[in-house]
């Protein structure tokens, strides 16, 4: 058969609008690879906001309160080996030209605006700047005109802080700091005038604070506005870059973002959370926020309510009566939120652990902690369109032997949840159980053993569609009572409650290996489980590890393993957890999510936070050479996988002539074409692809749908341009050989 012109073939190339194109198109508009290197830096985070009723500012290295006096909290993150915290308030006081007075500060409370990067003090005549910076606030202060009088430009501020001064005359800085260094440090002082012209200035201590100065004769001819402008930063002697631990991750389909929540150490065992957002295409750094509630807080949790697009926050609050377990929602578009509400306390409360709501038709999450003595309590907690809070009656959930509770990510489509957590007896070994519940905490039938064996188990984990779950668990070896393995049981969950699909599986057996910390989430209609995992006797080696599984538990592809920082002595990566972007809508044909964790240096201890796009990739199916083509058109092959959901599968082309027009073929299985020359495929889509030196590399993305389990595509290169007249139809034209991919999981 002889075939047409190619320029027909692009032409008459249809889209795959009934197949696989198609699902493409609603499928993998922002899903990612597993292993593909997308990782943000929160040393370089900063931002500003007004969440839970008060403006601050934040960075991975400081925190920042604005009062309404005009007054500002600077707090330096020090670190959790910091033996005491640094708090630092200054005020503006006065601005004067020599003994002329332009601003006095006093009993005056400034109008306050903002954006996401900086905070402005309106004062008569002058502005006020602050802008978050990693660093710290860049501190300006903007005279709009010029001011009276003769003599240098002096700005004085007023200093509240149980640190002491001390100045760096050769670096022109001051320092408010404890002996050991640790405090706040003032920048070097720089006036810019309008058009752009420096000046250097200087800065010094007096009583009850300090003043920033600018000389005469700059002032005299700069062009207004004009800005002396420090910065305020944090002074510590070991110089850690930052510590920040115990991440959370959850995503909103709505705004296609994800919160990313962790624990910022302040020194002296303070702590607070701080909440960040980020674009879940780029990783592009949105906005973050630190919690404004007096206290500590640590072991945080976030969760998504699909139906009204909110990420949830609920965290233990340390304060000194006793600990609470409190919350805050917002809505991560038009950045609004709730105030900080309690949910319970105080008291003695902690492990708190929440599961969102995948489904588009309600508007509350589910809330369970631990009280000590009592056991497990819960209710749910419905934020309202006005951002008004209410909960449900705290009910009792299971008793004082119950400890480590952790609930599924979410319900699924069809609002089922479920909570496990270990049964631990008093001088006995953990024992897994579990209870299926409504999205309104309402019980699905009884509570579960789901796994009571001689071998201790410790720290559940349970994700599921609100069908069938996947609860694991970490279980001392039965060979090596000092080491650890992970095992899982999968469940389904009808109206009398749990039914069990097979035996135990394993998860990850390493023998003599300390597996432990797992987590789940919900990949499509896969699973993820996420690790930590240390071999040998080496203190705060552990790596963390991520592992997608079937529908049926067994393993997909290889182990992947997650680093952040290269080097030897960030070398701790530890608390893992893996959230699915199904979590944030139950429909999305999607496999893919994040994992998140924590890498610490083993000798300074300060730690950060990295990200690990994931995806429930297996090895897919085969591929394989079909032969066939003509001429000088190169080889055809790819790498594979030919996996569900691999969003860049690369379609190769090697040996091609140097100036060649390639062409990529994709089509599936048909009757061949040729012109007793050349051998072609029927192509359904045809696409021009750059030619790098007879180099060609194509990226094609399949859909995670799994209805395509099985399916065959056949693709081929044409090449025009080349040194060939072998074929009469299309005389310049080659043929690669013709390649078919089998796709799978």
């Amino acid at each position: 058969m002889l075939f047409p012109p190619i320029a027909l073939f692009a032409a008459l190339a249809l889209p795959f609008a009934a197949g696989i194109l198609h699902a493409q198109d609603v499928g993998s508009r922002s899903v990612r690879r597993s292993g593909e290197s997308l990782r943000p830096d929160f040393s370089k985070i900063a931002s500003v906001s007004d969440f839970g009723g008060r403006l601050h500012a934040i960075a991975a290295g400081w925190r920042a309160a604005f009062a309404d006096d005009g007054s500002v909290m600077f707090e330096p993150a020090l670190g959790r080996n910091a033996p005491r915290a640094a708090s630092w308030r200054m005020r503006m006081a006065t601005v004067r030209r020599g003994d002329a007075q332009w601003l006095d500060a006093s009993g005056l409370s400034p109008r306050t605006s903002h954006d996401r990067h900086m905070a402005i003090r309106h004062w008569p005549r002058v502005d006020e700047r602050f802008a978050a910076t990693p660093q710290g606030l860049k501190h300006s202060v903007v005279l709009t005109s010029r001011p009276n009088g003769d003599g240098d430009l002096i700005v004085r501020c007023a200093v509240e802080s149980a640190l002491t001064p001390s100045e760096l005359r050769d670096k022109g800085q001051l320092r408010w700091t404890y002996e050991n260094g640790d405090g706040v440090q003032l920048g070097a002082v720089v006036g810019i005038d309008a058009t752009g012209k420096r000046c250097a200035g200087s800065a010094r201590f007096v009583a009850g604070g300090f003043e920033l100065s600018l000389p005469d004769s700059f002032v005299d001819t700069a062009t207004f506005p004009l800005e002396v402008d420090p910065l305020i930063g944090a002074a510590r002697p070991a110089t850690p870059t930052l510590d920040i631990d115990f991440p959370d991750v959850a995503y909103d389909a709505y705004s296609d973002s994800w919160c990313v929540a962790f624990t910022q150490f302040l020194g002296g065992g303070g702590t607070s959370v701080v909440a960040t957002v980020w674009d879940a295409d780029t990783m592009a750094f949105g906005y973050g926020f630190t919690i404004n509630h007096p206290g500590d807080e640590d072991s945080v949790r976030v969760t998504n309510i699909a139906g009204t697009g909110l990420f949830a926050l609920v965290w233990v609050n340390y304060g000194q009566t006793g600990s609470s377990i409190c919350g805050l929602a917002f809505e991560p578009v038009q950045v609004q939120a709730t105030s900080v509400f309690t949910i319970d306390g105080p008291a003695a409360l902690g492990s708190p652990t929440v599961s969102g709501e995948a489904t588009l038709y309600d508007d509350d999450f589910l809330c369970v902690w631990r009280e000590d003595g009592f056991g497990l309590l819960g209710c749910t907690v419905t934020i309202a369109q006005d951002m008004q809070v209410s909960a449900t009656q705290i009910q009792p959930l299971a008793g004082p032997n119950a400890v480590e509770p952790a609930f599924s990510k979410q319900g699924g489509d069809a609002g089922v949840h479920v909570l496990a957590w270990i049964d631990r007896p008093l001088g006995l070994p953990g024992r897994v159980r579990a209870q299926a519940f409504t999205h309104d905490l309402v019980p699905i039938g009884t509570g579960v053993f789901v796994q009571n064996v001689p071998q201790d188990c410790a720290f559940p984990a349970v994700d599921g569609d609100g069908v069938k779950f996947l609860i694991a668990w970490e279980e001392q070896e039965q060979a090596n009572p000092s080491a650890l393995d992970i095992r899982g049981k999968l469940l389904t969950v009808g109206t009398g409650g749990f039914t069990s699909i097979g035996s135990t599986l394993s998860l990850v057996t390493t023998a003599n290996d300390l597996d432990y910390a797992v987590d789940v989430a919900r990949l499509g209609d896969k699973f993820g489980i996420c690790w930590m995992g240390s071999v040998g006797t080496t203190q705060f080696a552990e790596d963390c590890w991520f592992r997608a599984v079937n529908g049926v538990g067994a393993a997909i592809g290889a182990d992947l393993r997650l680093d952040l920082t290269a080097g030897s002595v960030y070398r701790y990566e530890h608390t893992p957890r893996l959230i699915g972007r199904i979590a944030g809508d139950a429909t999305l044909p999607v496999d893919d999510g994040i994992c998140v964790f924590a890498d610490q240096n083993v000798n300074t201890y300060d730690s950060d936070v990295g990200l690990q796009p994931i995806e429930a990739l297996g090895q897919g199916g085969a591929i394989t050479d079909l032969g066939g083509g003509c001429g000088p058109g190169g080889f055809a092959s790819s790498p594979g996988p030919a996996a569900i959901g691999n969003p860049a599968l690369p379609l190769e082309l090697f040996g091609a002539q140097t100036l060649a027009v390639p062409l990529l073929f994709i089509g599936v299985p048909a009757q061949l074409l040729s012109c007793g020359v050349c051998t072609v495929i029927q192509p359904i889509l045809v696409q021009f692809v750059p030619n790098y030196a007879g180099a060609v590399t194509s990226p094609f993305a399949i859909p995670g749908t799994p209805t395509l389990v099985g399916f065959p595509l056949e693709f081929q290169y044409v090449s025009l341009n080349v040194s060939y007249v072998g074929c009469p139809a299309v005389p310049g034209a080659s043929a690669s050989n013709i390649v078919r991919m089998i796709l799978d999981y």
